[in-house]
């Protein structure tokens, strides 16, 4: 386990032009592992949903990928279960999943709607992904620093110090989220090309604070990756600003998330918007590599 941590951080300092173009995670705004619950809200890019798709309401799916025409023939929402819905607004491409649907369909992009078996099975290959990811970046050196309130309401101040591009902060929920003193969000890219953050806990209250300035830029939004390494529930009550990934986490989002979302499950009752995720992620298997060896460890503790 040890060498394969060691072999990351070789990664990092190869600089953040290792970067995997065929990575799922650039290629979806959406992967919940399980099932996904939507109250009638947006989702701008592709989704993945391992699970079934479920809603009373109208949701929408791939609201801003345009032109809806360069998407003919592309799967903008594979479901790997049953998708249940009043009414299915896709905007751009088609639908495929496979298990039953029930429902209304309308395809404003010109996509029709099939079963597909595949689906569901590719959640293995999915999975070991998002979890060989998180567990890369949780090995990754912290270089760069954090700062909180402390005993009067104020701001948490992210300061980037990147190495060859890429800065890592290691940080606590307890700091960060469940912190009712943070009154903002504020972050100092200096002269980083992506950002990582790992945040560790098990559950993750967003309740209190906004993130103001960089962090609502384009940059934050693409080259920012959160990484719940921990997390089995996480609750977002604020606008959030950069990717999501938490591969053993139950997510729920009551406002927009802008940037890439990667869960085990989710229930929105808020908007998913775009970017793709664009930020750093290890050359081709290594990410699988960490997943086996986290799985093999976790065997030998048995």
């Amino acid at each position: 386990m040890n060498r394969v941590m060691r072999s990351g951080a070789a990664l990092v300092a190869a600089g953040v032009s290792s970067i995997a173009s065929a990575a799922i995670v650039n290629d979806w705004n959406l992967i919940v592992l399980g099932n996904a619950n939507n109250s009638s809200q947006d989702i701008e890019g592709r989704a993945w949903v391992g699970g079934n798709f479920i809603s009373s309401g109208s949701p929408t799916v791939a609201k801003n990928l345009a032109p809806a025409s360069s998407f003919l023939g592309k799967t903008t929402l594979a479901v790997g279960g049953n998708v249940s819905v009043s009414n299915l607004n896709q905007q751009a491409g088609n639908l495929r999943y496979g298990g039953t649907f029930s429902g209304n369909f309308n395809a404003n992009g010109g996509g029709n709607r099939a079963q597909d078996g595949s689906i569901a099975a590719q959640i293995p290959s999915y999975t070991s992904e998002l979890v060989g990811l998180s567990n890369f970046y949780k090995g990754l050196s912290a270089n760069s620093t954090a700062t909180f309130p402390s005993g009067q309401p104020g701001a948490v101040t992210y300061n980037a110090n990147p190495v060859n591009g890429l800065a890592v902060f290691n940080v606590s929920a307890a700091n960060v989220f469940n912190n009712n003193l943070i009154q903002q969000l504020n972050l100092n890219i200096n002269s980083a090309t992506a950002i990582v953050i790992n945040v560790s806990g098990t559950t993750i209250n967003f309740t209190n604070g906004n993130m103001v300035g960089a962090w609502t830029s384009a940059f934050a939004r693409s080259k920012v990756i959160w990484n719940f390494h921990e997390a089995t529930n996480i609750f977002l009550d604020r606008n959030f600003n950069g990717a999501i990934l938490a591969p053993n986490a139950a997510l729920r989002n009551t406002t927009a998330i802008d940037g890439s979302v990667f869960v085990k499950s989710l229930q929105q009752d808020g908007e998913i918007h775009l970017p793709n995720f664009a930020g750093y992620i290890p050359t081709p298997g290594t990410a699988a590599l960490l997943a086996l060896a986290g799985l093999t460890a976790a065997r030998r503790r048995r």
